[in-house]
């Protein structure tokens, strides 16, 4: 009896010996996908690592805006990105003096509808919130600072390069600096992208000025 223990003992243990731990996990073992089956030597990445890849990350928290790029290193790393100033002797870019406003849920419509007209997004700028540089600007205005709302109109404008809204507000801007020819290009810029009644009739009387 002992004889026959002892045997069936060897049969189990050069069973599992000979049998992947995957047979006692399911029956029949599963198939590997080719795409899976890492090859001998150097495996390939879908990007390559060095210094001249790198990821940009952006922050953007509504009173300071960051942009780093990070070196993907297959070393791997660790970044500290610290949004209010410190002792330390890193050297920092000045900041700017005006911070995109954060977009928010409407402005998804409107980004979208700005889109659909085949009109041109510059994926380098910033997001921002079009409402709330719209208000801001406006507020600028009405405090008289014409400067202050030429910066917001060139915030938008940054991202949004065509949007006529915001380059007819920066012609009229432009005209309140007494700036009448660059006023001029912006304009005819703008009707070439959509025409508006009022904007024509104010570029025939800049350009009827200029011809005497």
């Amino acid at each position: 009896m002992k004889i026959l223990s002892a045997t069936l003992l060897v049969m189990v243990v050069g069973g599992c010996a000979s049998r992947n731990y995957t047979h006692y996990l399911i029956r029949p073992a599963p198939e590997t996908n080719p795409a899976f089956e890492e090859e001998a030597g150097t495996q390939l990445r879908p990007m390559g690592f060095g210094s001249t890849t790198a990821m940009t990350v952006r922050w953007n928290d509504g009173n300071v805006i960051t942009e780093v790029q990070i070196p993907m290193l297959a070393s791997g790393q660790r970044i500290v990105i610290e949004h209010t100033a410190s002792a330390t002797d890193v050297e920092t870019i000045p900041a700017t003096r005006l911070v995109p406003p954060p977009p928010s849920a409407a402005d998804g419509t409107l980004d979208m509808a700005y889109r659909e007209r085949g009109l041109r997004v510059n994926p380098d700028a910033p997001e921002l919130s079009l409402t709330a540089a719209r208000t801001r600007m406006q507020d600028a205005l009405a405090a008289g600072n014409y400067q202050l709302a030429l910066e917001w109109c060139e915030l938008v404008l940054a991202r949004y390069p065509s949007h006529p809204e915001t380059l007819r507000a920066k012609g009229s801007i432009l005209l309140l600096l007494g700036e009448r020819d660059k006023a001029i290009e912006i304009y005819e810029e703008v009707e070439e992208i959509e025409s508006d009644p009022d904007v024509r009739k104010k570029l025939e009387e800049l350009q009827a000025r200029e011809s005497y």
